[in-house]
């Protein structure tokens, strides 16, 4: 075998074996995703069980171990599953009443907000749990000038809301711009 031929099989070779191990990977990355995602339908399932039992603080944790799977980076399905998380976290807070649970809330919000790499449904959801966190504070306040100025940000989060619905929409229609007028 010459030097020129030996150094050709040796390239083959070493192309073959790293699309062998290539594949291998994939396989098993896929099932690795797919354990992660199961993971995280089974902390919220568990949650729901906490709620119906009235353990909140037994649901926050189950929902705060989903937020602490390491999906691999811009993997949409993984961002969408911490985006929802996100969400159910915030609303969890919520539930428990007070200014120290808007906060809370407000907190996940923020947190999803700075996950999200791209327009999704669970990211418009984000703005419309962030929308019933303003409302809420809304109803808690007893000054009338609070109050209007919670339900400005509620709007204005129903409105990102909407926006990200809208070029949701339009991408996947292939349609031109919503207009105001219908």
């Amino acid at each position: 075998m010459t030097p020129s031929s030996w150094q050709s099989a040796l390239l083959a070779m070493l192309l073959l074996l790293s699309t062998c191990s290539r594949d291998d990977l994939v396989g098993r990355s896929d099932e690795a995703m797919l354990l992660m995602l199961s993971e995280a339908r089974a902390l919220h399932r568990r949650a729901d069980i906490h709620l119906l039992d009235g353990e909140v603080p037994a649901a926050i944790a189950d929902i705060r171990e989903v937020l602490a799977i390491r999906f691999p980076m811009g993997n949409a399905d993984g961002e969408d599953t911490l985006l929802d998380a996100h969400a159910r976290l915030a609303r969890l807070h919520l539930s428990q009443g007070g200014e120290e649970a808007e906060r809370q809330a407000l907190a996940q919000v923020e947190a999803g907000r700075k996950l999200a790499t791209r327009d999704s449904f669970f990211r418009a959801n984000l703005e419309s749990v962030a929308a019933e966190i303003y409302e809420t504070r809304a109803k808690r306040q007893s000054d009338p000038g609070a109050q209007k100025e919670a339900r400005k940000e509620a709007v204005r989060a129903l409105e990102r809301a909407i926006a990200i619905d809208r070029h949701l929409l339009r991408t996947l229609l292939s349609q031109p711009e919503f207009t105001e007028e219908h």
